[in-house]
């Protein structure tokens, strides 16, 4: 076990390779069911290194170098290894985008066998190659991770019998309501991650992408995000039942909590974190913008706008009516306004 400790802390620490794409056939789509029960399995099987001050965080065992980025890919905002240690819900979300992908490559590569898709996956984090899950000593961890796994699953199984979908609904009253935000579909991967374990002699590690989705970056998803949070309509109403700066519906936060991180928040411990606040909605608005791109033909502008339509009515179709357009062309300008400032730093 020593040296499986041993290990894990020399590959943890190594060098991180930036990704390239790679699209899988549509089979090898995962829900966000597996992916939160992968992320919860590889925190249950974390070895401990049994230092204090290992450099490594959360209960994850992270290198420290990796949490900015990651936390920037996946949420827009850069924090700190220790911002990232002090805050479990936001640690996982993250972790939940960076393991998406390599994920479902495993999946991909297994033929599409669960099982032995977790323990690539195991082998991959552990090592930074996936093929070595049945080679000792990393097999044993590799069993470790997908007995886990497999609890996690049969856990949410029996305690979380699936139900439909919740319909999206629709804004009755002519002025947009804010936060009448429908349930998003379910997420699936887009956004490139980098390997957290991979080997000094592996230049780039794949991801994944549906075949049948526009490319949607996590940038511009970030600046939807974030457009969204500034042009937020203000009801001037102390107690208005509505959450953050993004003005959420409280009955939309335990649902989407529990899709986007595996964990159900209240609306108080939502409002409480913003950062994990912006995780969740970067995770519900990226299908919500993908599709729109995909409605208006990929032009940005057109699906700024529905996507923003959506949000406030539950109905993209209305972005170019009435008030609707108002508040529609408000994020639209704030989403370019956003994007101007990205590039002038580069």
């Amino acid at each position: 076990m020593s040296s499986l400790i041993r290990q894990a802390k020399r590959l943890l620490l190594s060098t991180v390779i930036v990704s390239v794409g790679w699209t899988l056939p549509v089979q090898a789509q995962l829900s966000d069911a597996q992916v939160g029960a992968l992320v919860e399995a590889l925190r249950l099987a974390a070895p401990q290194t049994g230092i204090e001050n290992d450099g490594l965080y959360s209960d994850w065992q992270i290198k420290p170098e990796n949490i900015p980025r990651w936390s920037r890919q996946c949420t827009g905002k850069e924090l700190t290894p220790t911002q990232f240690q002090d805050s479990p819900a936001t640690a996982r979300s993250i972790l939940v985008c960076v393991m998406r992908n390599v994920f479902r490559e495993q999946y991909g590569a297994s033929n599409n066998n669960e099982s032995l898709a977790v323990q690539r996956t195991a082998s991959w984090w552990m090592t930074g190659d996936a093929t070595r899950y049945n080679s000792t000593p990393t097999t044993s961890y590799t069993q470790k991770v997908l007995n886990f796994y497999q609890q996690q699953r049969n856990n949410r199984q029996s305690q979380q019998p699936a139900t439909p979908q919740q319909p999206a609904t629709q804004a009755t009253a002519s002025q947009p309501q804010p936060a009448s935000q429908p349930a998003t579909p379910q997420q699936p991967a887009t956004q490139p991650t980098a390997s957290q374990s991979q080997p000094a002699s592996q230049t780039t590690q794949s991801t994944a992408r549906s075949s049948s989705s526009p490319e949607i970056s996590d940038a511009q998803v970030g600046r939807l995000v974030e457009a969204l949070r500034l042009a937020a309509p203000q009801t001037g109403v102390e107690n208005d039942g509505l959450y953050s700066e993004w003005q959420v519906k409280a009955e939309n936060i335990p649902r989407w909590s529990k899709q986007c991180t595996d964990k159900e928040l209240t609306p108080t411990q939502f409002q409480d974190s913003p950062v994990t606040a912006r995780t969740i909605l970067v995770c519900v608005m990226r299908d919500v913008l993908r599709e729109q791109y995909s409605a208006s033909n990929n032009n940005e502008t057109l699906a700024v706008q529905r996507a923003a339509s959506w949000w406030m009515t539950g109905n993209p179709g209305q972005y170019n009516s009435g008030s609707t357009a108002t508040y529609t062309q408000r994020v639209l300008d704030l989403y370019q306004r956003s994007e101007l400032k990205f590039f002038s730093h580069i």
